[in-house]
């Protein structure tokens, strides 16, 4: 994850030692589990920050007096339940406990989303600029190949923490002047959309993928080749069906929860009206 982290040991942190106590091989619970649990607890009442760095499994097996095998085990057990995470190389950190939770029944913003949820939200521009649509960005938004295109590509942070990366297509020719006039570092996109371009965004397709991140997305949202993420594409339509906007988005899938609201077909409503 791209994030501000705390690397400050957990030794420095006052109290450490007298909370990291030594496990008990005369109980009946396996050691790994005694210790999963001491973290757990940690974690829970923030004795342990978030994004802090954990000390290393060898460091954790002398002070726990246990196997660096034993320790290993615990920590894969935090991260299968989404209290911390590895990085290559760096070591393992404490997770956010915030999750979003989107449910997928009307066409909003990111930004409206995160503001329904009480979240405070910020983006930082990875790059903004004119360029000519490729061959599957065209398709998507049904124009020639090598039309000129605004091109918009962002993290979108909530609570200052990274949630997704998100790249915006749409046909310069609906949003003139649109990258030389606007922050959106700031901005609502959508709101800029429909105030200054008189944007009818009326509906739009979405698929949504849980898989691993590409090479790309791994060096950009710095996390492991085997952290699962969910990808977004959507393509919104205005009232006469003309595609307007094409969006691919990653979000990081330890961060996000979607929610979706099934209703009854009008043949089952009609079916019940007649009972």
């Amino acid at each position: 994850m791209n994030i501000e982290q705390n690397t400050t040991p957990l030794n420095s942190i006052p109290n450490f030692e007298d909370s990291l106590s030594v496990v008990n091989p005369e109980l009946a619970t396996p050691l790994y589990i005694q210790i999963r649990e001491h973290f757990q607890s940690g974690i829970q009442v923030e004795h342990y920050p978030v994004h802090t760095r954990l000390p290393s499994e060898r460091q954790l097996a002398e002070r726990f007096k246990v196997s660096r095998m034993t320790v290993t085990k615990a920590l894969k057990e935090l991260e299968q339940q989404g209290l911390v995470y590895t990085q290559t190389g760096k070591g393992t950190f404490v997770a956010s406990r915030q999750k979003i939770d989107q449910t997928l029944e009307t066409l909003t913003s990111f930004t409206e989303d995160m503001a329904d949820q009480g979240k405070k939200v910020t983006s930082r521009v990875i790059k903004m600029g004119i360029e000519q649509a490729e061959e599957f960005e065209a398709n998507k938004l049904k124009v020639s190949r090598g039309t000129r295109l605004f091109v918009l590509e962002r993290f979108r942070l909530a609570d200052d923490e990274i949630i997704s990366l998100e790249c915006t297509f749409i046909p310069y020719a609906l949003c003139p002047d649109i990258d030389k006039n606007y922050d959106f570092t700031k901005e609502s996109l959508y709101q800029i959309l429909r105030q200054k371009y008189f944007f009818n965004l009326s509906v739009a397709q979405q698929t949504v993928e849980a898989r691993r991140p590409t090479e790309e997305e791994t060096e950009k949202l710095q996390i492991d080749t085997t952290d699962p993420v969910l990808s977004f594409t959507r393509t919104t339509l205005n009232p006469l069906s003309k595609p307007v906007e094409f969006v691919k988005s990653v979000y990081l899938g330890d961060r996000y929860k979607l929610r979706i609201m099934l209703k009854p077909s009008a043949q089952n409503i009609l079916a019940q009206e007649l009972e």
